[in-house]
């Protein structure tokens, strides 16, 4: 048999699932909200990603570095005549540092005395 106390317990049970059932619709509705403004996010990091690889392709493409490299930094290229064979006894001479140093030092005006002529 049904009692009075019962049916209050039961009363009270329904209201109780049904209070719970109506927070868990619209947590999962809020969730679902999230998940779409996520991917539509992520939709537009995606595009952005490809216009600044484009970008950066530009960026770093070997002519234009060179272009303005020759620009702002006055940059020739390296001539034949400015190219020698190594000698490492310019650098490591058991001789006197004062005569390393006037070699060395010797061998740079030869260089810049090149670049004036230009």
């Amino acid at each position: 048999m049904i009692t009075k106390k019962s049916s209050i317990f039961f009363a009270i049970l329904i209201c109780v699932v049904g209070a719970w059932l109506f927070y868990l619709k619209y947590s999962v509705l809020s969730i679902e909200n999230r998940i779409r403004q996520t991917k539509k996010e992520i939709a537009i990091e995606k595009k952005n990603h490809h216009i600044l690889k484009a970008e950066w392709k530009t960026l770093i493409s070997p002519e234009r570095i060179q272009r303005l490299a020759v620009k702002h930094l006055k940059m020739r290229q390296i001539e034949p005549k400015q190219l020698r064979e190594f000698d490492a006894s310019i650098f490591h001479s058991e001789k006197s540092k004062y005569k390393e140093t006037k070699r060395l030092s010797k061998l740079v005006d030869e260089i810049f005395s090149l670049e004036s002529r230009r």
